[in-house]
């Protein structure tokens, strides 16, 4: 008995076949085909689909930088804006029929711009630039003005600055004043330093001046370059090592670059005071742009 009984179970699959055939239903070969079939049906689809995707993502992606353009326009403009009113060019020189001898006029309003911050020392204004910002240091965050007004509020473009390496009397060998390379159509903060870069431009302006409470000091421009990243006051120690600050003075008097406009008849020494304007280069992360100035004048002001 048992053995029909396993001659019975081994026939059956068999049998359930022939009864699916015979009721025209096609065998599990033809179901796993139509499966494949669709799957194919899916991954034809799947190409349309990620394109779909990316074209969303390029939409968001355009949005956001729009935005942030606009916004960034405003407040640009809200900055330079605001700093203007402590600076007024009348008062720069001397006023007409006064002695040459006499005290020239401080065109910054230093009670009232350190009324509203007073980290805010000194200020740059470099003639056929649009650069004219104060000069701001923090007592506790050596980045901090690079992306914040002078008013210390956040905005990308930060404020001119200098480090805490350095005096704020610009009595150091070597001072690096730090600002950005904005959109170049807005020309804000360093950006139009890059007009150094024109030979003409180079020749036709030779001074840029720093002002303080009571100083005037003007500095004459020797040399304009690209150099590399590297930070230029943890990199030498001007004031303990003579042949540092020998060696940066001669990069800066005859500059290895491609991109360098170079002035002559200029001489450097160990009691020569140099300020940098250091700013970036756009589409290249591992360039400064330099524009070298050593001190010419230290008058007082009213």
């Amino acid at each position: 008995m048992q053995q029909k009984d396993n001659n019975r179970q081994e026939t059956a699959p068999e049998a359930q076949n022939d009864v699916i055939q015979e009721q025209g239903v096609q065998p599990s070969t033809e179901v796993h085909t139509r499966e494949a079939g669709e799957s194919k049906e899916k991954k034809k689809k799947n190409p349309t689909f990620i394109i779909l995707i990316v074209v969303i993502g390029v939409l968001i992606a355009a949005g956001a930088f729009l935005l942030g353009r606009m916004w960034y326009l405003k407040n640009a403009d809200n900055n330079d804006t605001g700093v203007e009113v402590y600076y007024s060019e009348t008062s720069a020189a001397v006023r007409s029929g006064e002695s040459k001898n006499a005290q020239v006029e401080n065109p910054v309003d230093f009670a009232s711009l350190q009324e509203q911050n007073s980290e805010l020392y000194a200020w740059i204004n470099v003639p056929g630039t649009r650069v004219n910002y104060p000069i701001a240091q923090s007592a506790s965050d050596d980045e901090f003005y690079l992306h914040h007004d002078y008013l210390k509020n956040y905005l990308f473009a930060g404020t001119p600055y200098t480090e805490f390496c350095n005096k704020k009397d610009f009595s150091d060998p070597i001072t690096l004043v730090y600002g950005h390379n904005m959109y170049e159509s807005e020309g804000t903060m360093f950006t139009t330093l890059h007009s150094f870069e024109d030979a003409a431009f180079f020749e036709e302006h030779d001074v840029f001046y720093i002002y303080m409470p009571g100083r005037k000091l003007t500095y004459r421009i020797f040399s304009a370059f690209k150099f590399d990243n590297r930070h230029i006051m943890n990199s030498y120690q001007f004031d303990i090592e003579p042949k540092d600050l020998e060696e940066f003075q001669n990069i800066m008097l005859s500059p290895h670059s491609s991109v360098k406009n170079v002035r002559s008849g200029v001489k450097l020494d160990k009691n020569s005071k140099v300020v940098v304007l250091s700013t970036c280069v756009s589409g290249d992360k591992s360039s400064r742009y330099l524009v070298c100035g050593v001190l010419e004048k230290d008058e007082p002001t009213k």
